[in-house]
């Protein structure tokens, strides 16, 4: 007889249902197999999460076919159904659709017989590798919970406490007392035949559970998200590997894996010993203990004050398993068995799975359906409100209207005309100082050395300093009205162009490297030019006309004294000199006048073209601005297609509340 048909007919005479026997259902963990995944007629259902079909008794489909509820006599699990349906269909990406798909599973099935799926999962310790002391736990944990000490030790205790959980996860079905040896005999043939292991385990104390269990190792995949993004963001991605572990199962191509999730109700975290506590307590868990646990076994007895306030279930499997063993070989030893059951504190394993199980009544949801619902809804509520504040911010940030790009343009004009009056009257200044009145061409012989000091202090305290801060400040004015043209939420300005001869006629203008900036920066720019490249050569050239100079009045000098060693006279020697004292004199004061005078000219011509260049640049991002496409028509759909789906979360929300 199929495992299925024969849990059917124990579930019906368990319970006094006079129905008919349901069509063999196909679970999460079932279906991975080839022979049974296939599906027989087309649908659209995921084949991986196909719901139990239940049939109703002919008076529920008599009174369907013949009256239209209404919505004050609606059933809200259909509701609620159909709430998910759409949440499925409208917002793919703000909900887990695994746990949505179980969620869906749960709901097709009769209330308070929904199928409860529960995982150990297996922690690795740091110190370990392979197949870890923590798998070994889980395993042995998950048979004393279940073994029933009455009867004889049974052969799916063995094949549980021997499969390599690190390399295959495993599947351990749990069915009622009735039935029990002739489904474990299904489960050994079933796990031959299935590329994910299943056992089938017959507990009388969990009769009518429903239970699907999965024995699997996430260590490495709990390693791996913990760390990831923020507190809350971690505490997100640990849930999500807890109750929905990946697990590998073997592909249709021979020595391969595929990945597959599947999700849980459930979980318990196993750990050994402080450092398996210590990997479990570093877990940022969202879920309470009633969905998300934790069991650390301990060799030595651990005493209740220990553990005092303490969310972690500490227990003994080797006390555990002696006392069972001891209970099986004799009955007599059941004061030790007691006591060593009670030392172990595996009793609070099952009742554990017991209470969240079992059912509280024909037509009330388990707990675990009623947890995975409303923890599916709220993380897709907040999911929605936190792209819906982005979505804000971003249209803030982006809404530009043709008032603010004008008021712009007027604060750019002003900032121009104060700029070049700046300029003006700040150079007029500068060049008729003491300090650059002190560079005259009769005080060069002394003064050639302080050139480059005194030229480079007036460029720097009065080429442009206050143009230079108000085109800073405007520049915030532009970002703070929302222009967005760069890269994280502030527009990028050009620099300024650098002119290199090319092999041509014509010169190549390029962007100065690292020159697109926040703001423009052309007066800097500009400013370092000078001090740079113009300073020093005015320099250079002042001690080369004091060197000619006196080079030029040292020969005549010369020639005037050979002259007058030669039998010339006095007066005609001295005019020789004075002559070509003269000569230098004029030259350096003709050719210092004109440096200075060419000097002047250059520094007002670059600061104009400064200004120019920087008017220019912003100019060109208001252009952009005046000229972007209004995104609000986008973001007016993404914010109403967003307030969709907030309305089907509601609408989930009232019908999960209706719901027993």
């Amino acid at each position: 007889m199929p495992p299925a048909l024969a849990l059917g007919r124990a579930l019906s005479r368990g319970r006094g249902l006079q129905t008919r026997i349901p069509p063999p259902s196909i679970c999460l963990f079932c279906s991975l197999s080839p022979s049974l995944a296939r599906p027989t007629s087309r649908s659209t259902t995921n084949p991986l999460l196909r719901p139990r079909k239940h049939p109703l008794p002919k008076s529920s489909q008599r009174h369907q076919s013949t009256t239209t509820p209404s919505p004050s006599t609606s059933n809200p699990r259909a509701d609620l159904q159909h709430a998910l349906l759409a949440l499925q269909t409208h917002a793919p990406n703000h909900v887990n659709l695994p746990r949505l798909q179980l969620a869906l599973r749960n709901l097709a099935e009769p209330p308070g017989h929904e199928s409860i799926r529960v995982a150990f999962l297996s922690v690795n310790t740091p110190d370990n590798s392979g197949s870890s002391s923590s798998t070994t736990t889980t395993k042995r944990l998950l048979r004393l919970a279940l073994a029933d000490p009455l009867q004889p030790a049974a052969a799916w205790e063995a094949r549980l406490e021997g499969h390599d959980v690190a390399a295959h996860a495993l599947v351990v079905r749990v069915v009622g007392e009735e039935g029990g040896q002739e489904r474990q005999e299904a489960g050994l043939k079933t796990e031959r035949e299935h590329v994910l292991p299943e056992l089938t385990v017959s507990a009388p104390l969990l009769k009518g559970a429903e239970l699907e269990m999965l024995v699997a190792d996430v260590g490495a995949a709990l390693s791996a998200v913990a760390g990831t993004g923020g507190k809350g963001a971690a505490a997100a991605a640990v849930d999500d590997a807890v109750l929905v572990p990946t697990v590998d199962v073997a592909a249709t191509t021979a020595g391969h894996v595929a990945p597959v999730k599947t999700p849980v109700h459930m979980a318990l975290l196993v750990g050994d010993g402080v450092r398996g506590a210590a990997s479990i307590l570093a877990l940022p868990v969202l879920e309470g203990a009633d969905v998300i646990t934790g069991a650390v076994n301990f060799a030595a007895r651990v005493g209740g004050e220990d553990l005092a306030g303490c969310p972690l279930v500490a227990v003994n499997v080797e006390a555990a398993s002696e006392g069972l063993e001891l209970f099986r070989a004799d009955v007599g030893n059941a004061m030790k068995y007691e006591a060593l059951w009670t030392e172990a504190n595996v009793g609070s394993i099952s009742e554990w799975l017991r209470k969240s199980a079992l059912s509280g009544g024909d037509g009330v949801t388990k707990a675990p359906v009623r947890n995975l619902i409303n923890s599916m809804l709220r993380s897709a509520r907040a999911a929605v409100q936190e792209e819906e504040a982005r979505d804000l911010t971003a249209e803030l940030h982006t809404k530009v209207s043709s008032g603010s790009v004008a008021h712009l343009d007027q604060a750019l004009a002003e900032w121009a005309q104060n700029a070049h009056q700046e300029l003006q009257q700040q150079l007029d200044i500068a060049f008729t100082t003491r300090p650059w009145s002190k560079l005259g061409w009769w005080k060069l012989f002394w003064r050639a050395d302080d050139v480059g000091m005194v030229t480079s202090e007036m460029v720097a305290l009065r080429f442009l300093p206050g143009a230079e801060k108000g085109m800073i400040y405007l520049a915030g004015r532009i970002q703070e009205a929302g222009v967005v043209e760069g890269q994280q939420g502030q527009p990028l300005y050009t620099g300024p162009a650098l002119s290199r001869p090319s092999t041509g006629h014509q010169r190549q203008d390029t962007i100065a490297p690292n020159a697109v900036s926040n703001w423009p920066s052309h007066i800097p720019f500009t400013r370092n030019y000078l001090q740079e490249k113009t300073v020093p050569a005015l320099q250079a050239l002042a001690q080369k006309l004091v060197v000619q100079s006196a080079s030029l009045a040292g020969l005549s000098t010369a020639l005037a004294g050979l002259s007058y060693l030669s039998a010339l006279g006095a007066y005609e020697c001295g005019a020789i000199a004075a002559l070509g004292i003269a000569l230098s004199f004029r030259r350096l004061q003709q050719k210092w006048d004109a440096a200075r005078v060419y000097w002047e000219g250059e520094v007002r011509e670059e600061g104009r073209k400064a200004i120019r260049a920087t008017e220019a640049s912003v100019a060109e991002v208001l252009d952009k601005a005046g000229k972007m496409p209004d995104p609000q028509a986008d973001q007016g759909a993404q914010l109403e297609e967003l307030r969709k789906v907030e309305e089907i979360i509601t609408r989930a929300e009232e019908a999960f509340a209706r719901m027993k």
